[in-house]
């Protein structure tokens, strides 16, 4: 009985009703689209920087990341790389030989860190030949070609063709340069990629080096959803002279990151949750205090105060119970549809870029995050209703019902 008047009530004013049912949809479609969002910068950075950059996991000799000294390389290498590919979970591994230097052109100079790579291994790890905006992938030039990043192209004021000399310390420790020529311009939302990194073949850069057959890294992609603790468990009780280590310990800002994103969105939770507490509570005490005259006579024929409390309670539950589904349906909607196309950001591409970030947008939510909004929903409905309905039993039946 209790219930059917609640249902009843709710729609003797269908406007004022109507008004709640609107506020619970809009907060929860706005909670969600606020969490894909956020989630989807924090997916897409993340996702940029291991696919693209440091992979899942990396090897190298413990000592070498100290000052990347070259003569610090990671003994059997190649072999090592050939093991690798084909442990289970492993989708590609790639060796580099590494070092610091400088690189300059006509016009200008600038710090450089200089990767002699494997570019075929290389494109299945890192996918370094889809970023090419100019040139070819180490084709075109037979002699010493480079790869470098859109912004170092920009700050060395080079284009294709051009010639530049990077500058660095050989296997003996003497400081040797040699002339390279750019093949190849890429673009990538990770600025070290785009100002930091010149890409050579290895065989080019370890004549130089004097060190053949040698590799500093090795670069582990497993595949997707796999326990990548695994492989760096079973690498290191194989090789335990050699460091590996995973995107966590190579890059903790992404992790920190994370959890820096993971906070915020419950900040952004409890701000939606407050806004429609204060909502509900509005909307819920007009209702109260125009029907304070029906209370007062239900209370006089011997509807108990309880009964009346929980009345209302369950009033404001029905308005979450019919809101809250829209809600949801219209966010995951929204997350679905932009999903698979992206949100162009273009138009504040170059602000994106400067912090790393993408200009494609692909908002993402987790599973879990829907049925935890649906209880934070019904348990700010069930706070909500609590002061309405306390200041419902506290109406004096005779003065309600002479009330006009």
């Amino acid at each position: 009985m209790l219930i059917k008047i609640a249902w009843r009530n709710i729609w003797r004013n269908k406007t004022r009703s109507l008004v709640v049912i609107g506020s619970i949809i809009v907060g929860v479609w706005a909670l969600l689209a606020g969490t894909g969002f956020m989630n989807g910068f924090m997916v897409s950075y993340s996702a940029d920087m291991i696919e693209h950059d440091i992979s899942n996991l990396q090897v190298h000799h413990p000592d070498f990341k100290t000052d990347f000294d070259i003569k610090y390389y990671l003994p059997d290498a190649i072999e090592k790389a050939e093991e690798l590919r084909v442990w289970p979970g492993v989708s590609g591994v790639t060796t580099r030989m590494i070092s610091n230097g400088m690189v300059s052109s006509p016009q200008k100079a600038g710090a450089v860190q200089i990767r002699g790579i494997d570019p075929e291994n290389e494109a299945i790890v890192t996918g370094i030949d889809s970023m090419l905006i100019e040139g070819t992938y180490f084709e075109d030039v037979k002699r010493n070609p480079v790869i470098i990043g859109s912004k170092m192209a920009e700050n060395l004021k080079v284009k294709l063709r051009s010639k530049i000399v990077l500058t660095f310390t050989d296997g003996n420790g003497d400081v040797t340069a040699g002339a390279f020529r750019i093949v190849g311009i890429i673009k990538s939302s990770s600025i070290s990629i785009n100002e930091l990194y010149a890409f050579v073949k290895q065989e080019d850069i370890t004549r130089l080096f004097g060190i053949n057959g040698e590799a500093h890294e090795l670069a582990i992609l497993t595949e997707k959803q796999f326990d990548e603790d695994l492989i760096l468990n079973k690498y290191q009780a194989e090789y335990p002279n050699d460091k590996i280590e995973s995107w966590r310990e190579i890059a903790p800002e992404l992790e920190f990151m994370q959890e820096m994103y993971a906070n915020m969105l419950y900040i952004l939770m409890a701000i939606i949750m407050i806004a429609l507490i204060f909502g509900i509570v509005n909307t819920m005490l007009m209702a109260v205090l125009e029907r304070s005259k029906e209370l007062g006579i239900l209370m006089a024929i011997g509807l108990n105060k309880m009964r009346v409390y929980f009345m209302i309670v369950i009033e404001t539950i029905f308005l979450a119970l019919i809101g809250a589904p829209i809600g949801l349906a219209i966010g995951a909607l929204n997350i679905s549809l932009y999903m698979e196309k992206g949100v162009d950001l273009s138009n504040y591409s170059e602000g994106l870029e400067a912090f790393g970030y993408s200009s494609i947008l692909y908002p993402y939510l987790e599973a879990s995050v829907y049925p935890i909004v649906t209880i934070a929903v019904f348990i700010t409905a069930i706070i909500a209703a609590l002061y309405p309905a306390y200041k419902a039993i506290k109406l004096k039946p005779v003065e309600a019902i002479h009330s006009i």
